[in-house]
């Protein structure tokens, strides 16, 4: 996953990316001749997430990450108060896990994991070993 192309403007918004919906689509779909309810659990998630994917936004300005639904602001996330944060499986980027000095958040990557990268290594360097 590659960082290079990434162009550093703000604010920026990023994309949204449906590859975590569509990852667990295709997996319902798989389950579902052994398990139909196990896959009918995943695609409701589906469902979801890529409701999700669509109306929500994760928008980067010079202080902090702001949370928009449909173009409202429902969150902001300074990053004076961010401590850590980590993308899991880094290769299929699926959750980002990040602390802040009152909570720790666990939120599925909806939007394009090179550009979160990209931002997140330059407002919130990583500070450790990990």
């Amino acid at each position: 996953m590659s960082t290079a192309s990434v162009p550093l403007t703000v604010p920026y918004t990023l994309n949204p990316d449906y590859r975590v919906a569509v990852g667990l689509a295709a997996l319902g779909l798989a389950v579902m001749p052994w398990s139909w309810p196990v896959g009918a659990v995943c695609e409701a998630m589906t469902a979801f997430l890529a409701w999700q994917t669509t109306t929500l936004r994760w928008t980067f300005t010079e202080t902090a990450v702001v949370l928009t639904r449909n173009g409202q602001p429902i969150r902001t996330f300074p990053y004076a108060e961010w401590q850590d944060w980590y993308l899991f499986w880094p290769r299929v980027p699926v959750v980002l896990f990040f602390r802040e000095v009152r909570s720790i958040h666990f939120v599925p990557v909806l939007f394009d994991p090179a550009a979160l990268t990209c931002y997140l290594n330059y407002y919130c360097p990583v500070t450790g070993a990990r």
